[in-house]
């Protein structure tokens, strides 16, 4: 954040902007020096925070879909498997 704040005081907060998203590169505004490591750090972090939030959506999918304890699943296949009562009314 100080990073940005501090390009968007040196090189426009629109080009800082731009150069942290890979819209312009760091060698097009004046000074470059500051622009280089915010367009690296921008080309690292951006993917990294995509990847987080997908990876939490995920999750929290997973878990909503995840509501019975297998143990629970296998006592009822267990129970399911097994061969009907007879009732005793024989012919």
């Amino acid at each position: 954040m100080a990073l940005y704040g501090l390009n968007g005081f040196l090189i426009g907060w629109a080009n800082a902007y731009d150069v942290v998203t890979g819209i312009t590169s760091p060698a097009a505004v004046h000074p470059q020096w500051c622009a280089w490591p915010l367009s690296l750090t921008g080309w690292a972090a951006i993917p990294a925070i995509i990847g987080a939030a997908a990876g939490y959506v995920i999750t929290e999918q997973i878990q909503a879909h995840h509501a019975r304890e297998l143990s629970d699943v296998l006592d009822e296949l267990r129970r399911l498997a097994e061969p009907p009562a007879s009732s005793g009314d024989g012919p």
